[in-house]
């Protein structure tokens, strides 16, 4: 009777923990996002996001994520190389999704908190308008 309760902690000592770094955005936050949802076809605005498995694209600028940690409610932390037309440097950001997946919450560092409502078409950033 001993040996099945230590396979079970020899085979969950062996599995990764959820909360270990990854270098991969969950599909949840994948997607075209924008402060303003009649903008989500304005690339050139500079109210709009696109985020994929590795990278966050603005306009003129992007993340190349290093790391992925969950965080509290729905959440994610990154670290990221952010490169825009004159620099490039290793930031940390913040990603909450609402309980809906419909709302973002983008914490830059220790800047402001954005708030980005997901685009009801696949608007990318850099991508030709769907027509």
């Amino acid at each position: 009777m001993l040996l099945i309760p230590l396979a079970i902690s020899l085979a969950l000592a062996a599995s990764p923990a959820a909360s270990e770094p990854s270098s991969v955005i969950p599909e949840r936050f994948h997607g075209a996002w924008s402060s303003d949802l009649n903008r989500c076809d304005d690339r050139e605005s500079g109210l709009n996001l696109s985020i994929d498995a590795t990278s966050i694209a603005y306009f003129e600028a992007g993340d190349a994520v290093t790391e992925v940690t969950p965080a509290e409610s729905n959440g994610i932390h990154i670290q990221a190389v952010h490169e825009d037309y004159d620099s490039m440097e290793t930031l940390g950001r913040t990603l909450i999704l609402s309980d809906d997946l419909q709302t973002l919450t983008f914490t830059y560092g220790d800047g402001p908190d954005g708030v980005y409502l997901r685009c009801p078409t696949a608007f990318e950033i850099g991508e030709p308008d769907p027509d």
